[in-house]
């Protein structure tokens, strides 16, 4: 998928080697090696994350019986049978860490792929084995990544992980809500069944999700790297508290956001910091040889409280979604004169404008007593992008006309495509936003009291910066990158089986201004699965650090957009009526 000087060479037979063999990496669906960790002590079954050049953080579980500390051991192979190693080292699953253990492995050539395991360092028992890719180094002729984001496990199977194991592609992006604090159940129960507020609350709703094999595979197939939005920690969440949280009843803030960062960065490590304070700093950047650079924005721990009335959201001069440090690292990596030629901004909610119009007084008290805004007759949520307009505008100017920015945003629960909001001087867009769907959490167009489709038609009749929407259907994003092009792919995943997979759309954009996109009658074929050849041998040590810079339900979603009460405006442009509802 990637080009580079290395040799390469394919799997043997095809998928076959991966079948063969007890790797968690390519299992049929929901049976054999999906379960090669069920019941043992590698239950929880391999992951791993944030991979550079020439390495990756490796990852797994184990609990022991008396609770105590657990030595492990890890190798690296260039085969699916672990036979041709060229890494081996230790790491600890102890209890201060919840029983999870990391391992950094460096000295991996670049754009390889890499197979590996984890046993107990006595040899009695093995996790299943895993597969994960390097970034390349050097030229990229095509580089394939895979965005999600939103899955509810009370709402509904993973299928979508599924189905996303089963693709190729170089690196998944998890954009957030990668669990949710709330414990009411729904096709599924939630573990703990109450609302995570502790360490243990919040790591015992972690260890369910990675019990699920479908997402064991996605893990075990994949790497990842993950960033936060509102739910890891609790709905609409900002720097000093959360829309519905209270520290009579849940305990202080700082205590509940110290227990629910400590358990993310368990389960989903990353390249991440420290602030000064003690704060955990997500964001972060990865290279992808000459042809791309990944930054990885958290719009949750830095952010000023959203507004709450309408003159505080038509004057959001000081108000910040990111940061000074954040906001200051984006910028530099944004305007630096040796930027690549696509920058893939890894974005939580929404950063094009999505106003509404409100044609009443009437109708905007309604739409306000769903927890919207009216600002100059124009509904908008102010959790979004929209309700940090001086914070937009500044990421807008930093991000200049050049061109090949594409944002990358989770959080709606739907598919969007925008033109924009970048533009040049000529008006011709210099940027693309696009949207994935979420892979459980109850969809948009579900909380409609009129036909999604009808919206559809509304909200592309009024909105000439939208090139696609679907608010019904769940599934992932592809984006395929070439040095002058790239290409956008919808797929769309029934929860409850992944074989229920449907191509949604496709579109192209080229990476000069102005950033135009297309629509594509047919996707992508997916490259065929490799490996690398390879006898270095390299070992390392547990734990990882990194650079900021240079690091190679009904419980819904609090912050996305949402649709209630009749909009005149869109009505008449549609003739439907329409609402804007707000999601809890």
């Amino acid at each position: 998928m990637t080009s580079s000087p290395l040799s390469r060479r394919r799997v043997v037979g095809g998928l076959g080697v991966l079948a063969a063999t007890p790797v968690l990496g390519r299992p049929s669906p929901r049976s054999g090696a999906a379960r090669a960790g069920a019941g043992g002590p590698f239950r929880w079954g391999v992951a791993s994350f944030d991979p550079t050049a020439d390495g990756v953080l490796l990852w797994s579980r184990v609990e022991p019986g008396d609770g105590g500390g657990v030595a492990l051991r890890w190798v690296v192979a260039a085969d699916a049978d672990l036979a041709d190693r060229v890494a081996e080292g230790e790491a600890r699953a102890d209890p201060e860490t919840g029983h999870c253990a990391t391992a950094e492995v460096t000295g991996l050539p670049a754009g390889g792929t890499w197979w590996y395991r984890f046993e107990l360092a006595d040899g009695s028992a093995a996790s299943p084995i895993g597969r994960t890719r390097t970034l390349p180094a050097g030229p990229v002729d095509r580089w394939r990544v895979a965005a999600v984001s939103c899955s509810r496990y009370a709402d509904g199977g993973f299928a979508a992980y599924r189905a996303l194991a089963e693709r190729e592609v170089d690196l998944v992006i998890h954009l957030g809500d990668y669990i949710y604090e709330d414990g009411a159940a729904g096709v599924r129960a939630h573990d703990p069944p109450e609302e995570l507020r502790t360490l243990e609350q919040y790591r015992r709703r972690y260890a369910q999700h990675r019990e699920d094999p479908d997402l064991q595979a996605l893990h075990a197939r994949h790497p990842m790297v993950a960033v936060w939005d509102d739910h890891e920690l609790a709905g609409n969440a900002w720097r000093e508290g959360a829309a519905a949280h209270d520290d009579d009843a849940d305990g202080p803030w700082p205590a509940r956001r110290a227990a629910a960062t400590r358990a993310h960065g368990e389960w989903l490590p990353g390249r991440t910091r420290a602030s000064a304070d003690g704060r955990a700093e997500l964001w972060r950047s990865v290279a992808v040889g000459g042809l791309a650079e990944v930054l990885v924005l958290d719009t949750r721990s830095e952010r000023d409280r959203a507004p709450l009335t309408s003159a505080e959201a038509a004057d959001g001069t000081d108000r910040r979604l990111l940061g000074p440090s954040q906001r200051a690292w984006l910028e530099e990596r944004l305007t630096r004169p040796d930027r690549p030629p696509w920058v893939l901004l890894a974005n939580q909610v929404m950063l094009h404008p999505l106003r509404v119009p409100v044609p009443s007084e009437a109708l905007a008290a309604e739409v306000e007593a769903q927890g919207f805004l009216v600002v100059a007759g124009e509904a908008l949520n102010p959790d979004q992008w929209d309700g940090y307009p001086a914070e937009r505008e500044a990421l807008l100017a930093a991000a200049g006309a050049a061109g090949g920015v594409v944002v990358l945003t989770g959080d709606v629960h739907s598919s969007w495509a925008w033109h924009g909001p970048g533009r040049d001087d000529a008006g011709g867009a210099t940027m693309v936003e696009l949207v994935t769907p979420s892979i459980t959490s109850r969809s948009l167009g579900d909380r409609l009291p009129v036909p999604a489709a009808a919206l559809e038609a509304a909200l592309t009749a009024v909105a000439p910066d939208l090139a696609h929407v679907d608010l019904t259907r769940h599934g992932y994003l592809l984006v395929d990158l070439g040095p002058e092009e790239a290409q956008a792919e919808w797929w769309h995943v029934d929860p409850a089986d992944p074989a229920n997979q449907a191509f949604g759309a496709a579109l192209r954009t080229p990476r000069a201004t102005p950033m135009q996109l297309s629509l594509v009658d047919t996707p992508l074929s997916d490259p065929p699965p490799t490996t690398t050849t390879s006898t270095s041998t390299t070992s390392s040590t547990a734990g990882a650090d990194g650079d900021p810079g240079r690091s190679s339900g009904d419980a819904g979603d609090g912050v996305g957009l949402a649709i209630g009460g009749a909009l005149a405006g869109l009505a008449a442009a549609a003739g439907a009526a329409l609402a804007l509802r707000r999601r809890r």
